[in-house]
């Protein structure tokens, strides 16, 4: 289990840990019910920077443990899942630092590659049955990459990802007017009319957050059209000490449980950032001024920042709720509609439950087939406004 303690000085990479470690454990899980192969692929595997002697404070530390204790529960019940990690790295001392791992998972089927990963990933893919259900793990140490370079992994069916885009100096370079720095960013989000965007919100005084929702957008945009992604979606890990976005963790999968467990594990990791900031802030303010208790008391009678976001998001989530339902004759399943609630908004499966239960009870969306005593619809629900 990762832990606050190992990651002094770059609590960032603790909050990325936290949502990883828990999302891995539930999809590997899961998965593993269906799929006799599980593969973890870390394009960027490091280790950099690990405190721990087991690297349980880096990525791939996480993943072979979420592969080992799902391997381990499902085996005790009679079934035998095969549980691969691959790990790229091209840096000759990191990479020396990864050859000793195999030996402490037996259990896991561990591959290690010395290369760019762009160079590796044809070999990866090519050890990956296709049978297998993979999750690639992209955590580039920079922000120039082809986005079309990874079309072969992306477009690989039974797959889910995450990306590490570099939100703090890919917003840096978009507003850059030299022609190799527009090329690079142009080729790392190649779709949307994100540009064009951008230089209209200006315009009207953009903010931090205008910026930032034009240029993930497009992010998430491109990497849905070119996987055939359903659903894509993303967590933002800010700066330890100010409130500015540092990287965003952009998610993509196909099908509907894959959003839903994302929400769960982003508000887990919202929760553990939201902590962590302001234990970090309290003890830098302390060590500047000496005064712990006067800032200790400000910081605890400070608005709670987190529960305004997610309040915020929970009415942008009824208007998209009300937007996605036809008007009557025509009608849709509630299984179409919650899934594209949660790609947009960061709200959790139960909260647009409670939604959808609430205006219905208002009749401003009417559930044909509600059965009777459900508290919240069904997936099978017909919805429609009259």
């Amino acid at each position: 289990m990762v832990a606050i303690q190992d990651y002094k000085g770059r609590e960032q990479s603790y909050v990325k840990h936290v949502f990883l470690e828990s999302y891995l454990e539930r999809l590997v899980h899961k998965t593993a019910s269906t799929y006799d192969h599980i593969v973890y692929v870390d394009g960027f595997a490091g280790p950099w920077q690990s405190a721990s002697e087991q690297f349980q404070d880096t990525s791939f530390g996480i993943a072979l443990n979420a592969l080992r204790q799902a391997k381990a529960t499902w085996k005790a019940v009679g079934r035998n899942v095969k549980m691969s990690a691959y790990l790229v790295e091209q840096d000759s001392a990191a990479y020396g630092r990864l050859t000793g791992i195999a030996a402490r998972y037996p259990d896991v089927e561990v591959k290690t590659y010395h290369d760019d990963f762009l160079k590796a990933l044809p070999v990866v893919l090519g050890n990956t049955p296709p049978a297998a259900f993979a999750f690639f793990f992209i955590d580039p140490k920079g922000w120039r990459f082809r986005l079309s370079d990874l079309a072969k992994m992306l477009q690989r069916a039974r797959s889910e990802l995450i990306f590490n885009f570099m939100f703090d100096f890919i917003n840096r370079a978009a507003s850059m007017k030299e022609p190799a720095i527009e090329q690079g960013v142009d080729e790392l989000i190649p779709y949307g009319d994100w540009r064009k965007q951008l230089e209209e919100a200006e315009l009207r005084g953009a903010t931090s957050e205008d910026r930032k929702a034009i240029i993930v957008e497009a992010f998430g945009e491109s990497l849905a059209k070119i996987g055939s992604y359903n659903y894509v979606a993303e967590t933002t890990v800010l700066r330890p000490l100010s409130d500015r976005a540092l990287y965003c963790l952009c998610y993509a999968t196909r099908h509907p449980k894959g959003i839903e467990v994302f929400r769960d594990c982003q508000l887990k990791s919202l929760q553990e950032q939201a902590k962590t900031r302001a234990v970090t802030k309290v003890k830098h303010a302390e060590a500047i001024t000496g005064q712990h208790e006067i800032f200790e008391s400000l910081h605890e009678m400070a608005p709670n920042e987190l529960e305004t976001m997610l309040a915020a998001a929970r009415v942008a989530a009824e208007k998209t709720l009300l937007e996605l339902t036809p008007i009557a004759p025509e009608a849709t399943k509630y299984e179409n509609v919650w899934p594209r609630v949660l790609a947009k908004h960061v709200v959790r499966r139960p909260d647009v439950n409670q939604i959808a239960a609430r205006l219905r009870k208002e009749q401003k969306i009417v559930f044909t087939d509600w059965e009777r005593g459900r508290r919240v619809p069904q997936p099978n629900c017909k919805m429609q406004k009259l």
